[in-house]
């Protein structure tokens, strides 16, 4: 079995009862369903990183995660394939990677229209789990491409930086409790 994503054909496997749930979960959160179920798989001081932040700690993920379903009219999961990614798992750890194309529309700012611009995003997911079997680090890499970081010289740095600037201001101003939303 093999997905394609904007990076090629990647071969696939079927998930675990375990890890079916899991995803399920979490594609909730994509879905602008987030909910203290889909957040009880995180531990306390999990990381989130993408493109956009670097949130520290459960409460900065959920907000994250929230901050969606006040910008987004609908998001849709075209695609979720659990990549088979044996060579790169050690037996110390423990993780889950999926390739995932979801497909968000921004509330529009038009009076009488509900949707507002499309766009598909392309994302490889990984998901690490700690020795409980809670999440401790969610990857999430638009097109496939690594996520900068501060082991990427001077610009890395500083993208990190504002990564976890922006996740600071989102955590601010958007409430960790998806009953808020």
């Amino acid at each position: 079995m093999t997905t394609t994503s904007s990076k090629g054909t990647h071969p696939t496997r079927q998930p675990s009862p375990t890890e079916k749930q899991l995803i399920d979960d979490i594609l909730l959160l994509y879905q602008l369903h987030p909910s203290e179920k889909s957040y009880s798989h995180y531990a306390p001081d999990a990381v989130f990183h993408d493109p956009v932040s670097i949130a520290q700690g459960l409460d900065s993920i959920k907000s994250q995660f929230n901050v969606m379903a006040k910008l987004l009219a609908s998001s849709v999961t075209e695609t979720c394939d659990v990549l088979s990614e044996e060579d790169d798992n050690s037996p110390a750890e423990r993780k889950i990677a999926f390739n995932l194309t979801q497909r968000y529309a921004l509330k529009s700012v038009v009076p009488g229209q509900s949707e507002g611009a499309e766009k598909t995003v392309n994302s490889k997911v990984t998901l690490r789990m700690n020795g409980q079997g809670l999440i401790e680090r969610h990857d999430e890499e638009w097109d496939h491409e690594a996520n900068s970081s501060g082991e990427d010289g001077f610009w890395g740095k500083l993208q990190e930086m504002r990564k976890k600037v922006d996740a600071k201001v989102v955590e601010t101003m958007v409430s960790s409790d998806p009953g808020k939303i």
